[in-house]
């Protein structure tokens, strides 16, 4: 039997072309070279993920844009109705969802996005939704106050594009999430590998800094501070040095007069989406979280309280809990500048809740969402 085919087709210019031999497949033991293949990379799976357990990481949910799709469709099966959270990063790690249901009953919707500007989502319920419910709206000065979207922005596209091959991955991905530790995006190989020293520094050229873990999430998308941002010192330094290039970042500044017309679109967009929800039943609150450090220096330099947080509830009438304002919201730490340690969120979320209480009934606005 010959050990190989001859082909023998025309080739472009009509003539034949020369027969090229196909090796045969040779007489190798190949199950046990699966095997050994198999036993290779389950070896390399398991050292990887005892590396990344050595350097305290724990299985925890992604904080996808697909886990937001789900938990934006959430607002919908569960009706116009209830408590949801919009915001950047500090109201998604300094919220405690559970102290929240066991405060009021109701389980709150968490739609924050870290590095995120709320104002395209808070336009999104207000254009796009029925949601009749309590919104609460986490202000971040540099996010809130400026133009953009931000970090996650794909994540509202998603959930209004997703496709059913996304649906299905999603819901794969979180059967093996709460299994492997090094199933994360900061460790990422090519993530990894990117951070490393070796890459060369071009002058002029600024390049924004990849913010590292900070947080465990889970399938609510409650998210905790992450304990290692407190606990170790290299680490913390790490975000707290991210936190400084982006503070210090060049940007190019509009004039004053633009600037002051930016401003007041903004606040007239704002005001506009917050009455449509009010017209529906629905009530808009804004809550400014803690900061400390050089990141509340900027945001106090830049975002002065009277010219911009103090505006935004003058013009759009609604209930604001500052946390200067508040002994007990302000008592925190905040251990990396940002985000209340995770030891703190119970106390904070209780207090937050009757702050939002009180100066609500101040308001004749009382909510059946807060009721005790």
């Amino acid at each position: 039997m010959p050990s190989s085919i001859s082909s023998s087709e025309p080739d472009r210019l009509g003539g034949r072309r020369a027969e090229a031999p196909w090796r045969a497949v040779p007489a190798l033991p190949w199950g046990r070279t699966l095997v050994l293949a198999l036993m290779l990379f389950a070896l390399a799976m398991v050292g990887w993920e005892v590396f990344w357990r050595s350097e305290q990481f724990r299985p925890s949910y992604r904080n996808s844009d697909g886990l937001w799709a789900m938990t934006r469709a959430r607002l919908d099966r569960e009706g116009p109705g209830g408590t949801a959270i919009i915001g950047s990063s500090r109201v998604l790690f300094d919220l405690d969802l559970e102290v929240w249901r066991d405060e009021t009953g109701t389980m709150p919707v968490q739609m924050a996005l870290e590095g995120t500007n709320p104002r395209p989502v808070l336009a999104h319920l207000a254009n796009a939704s029925d949601f009749n419910g309590l919104l609460v709206v986490g202000v971040t000065p540099p996010l809130f106050f400026t133009p953009g979207f931000g970090y996650r922005e794909a994540a509202l596209e998603h959930y209004l594009t997703e496709t059913p091959s996304e649906w299905l991955g999603q819901r794969i991905s979180m059967v093996i999430e709460p299994v492997l530790a090094f199933y994360h995006f900061d460790t990422a190989l090519f993530t990894v590998l990117r951070r490393q020293g070796w890459w060369p520094e071009r002058e002029d050229v600024y390049v924004e800094p990849a913010v590292r873990k900070l947080a465990n999430m889970r399938t609510t998308r409650e998210a905790p501070l992450w304990s290692r941002v407190e606990q170790d010192e290299a680490y913390r330094e790490i975000v707290c040095n991210t936190w400084l290039a982006i503070l210090n970042a060049p940007r190019e500044m509009p004039t004053p007069e633009v600037a002051k017309k930016m401003f007041e679109e903004l606040l007239d967009e704002v005001d506009a989406n917050v009455r449509k929800i009010r017209e529906r039943g629905g009530e808009v609150v804004f809550v400014r979280a803690p900061s400390s450090g050089p990141f509340r220096e900027v945001e106090n330099k830049a975002f002065p309280r009277e010219k911009t947080w103090d505006v935004l509830l003058q013009h759009t009438g609604a209930v604001g809990v500052h946390f200067e304002d508040y002994g007990d919201l302000s008592d925190v730490q905040t251990p990396e500048w940002s985000h209340i340690r995770a030891g703190e969120t119970e106390r904070f979320t209780r207090a937050l809740i009757a702050h939002l209480r009180e100066a609500l009934a101040a308001r004749g606005a009382s909510r059946p969402e807060l009721s005790p």
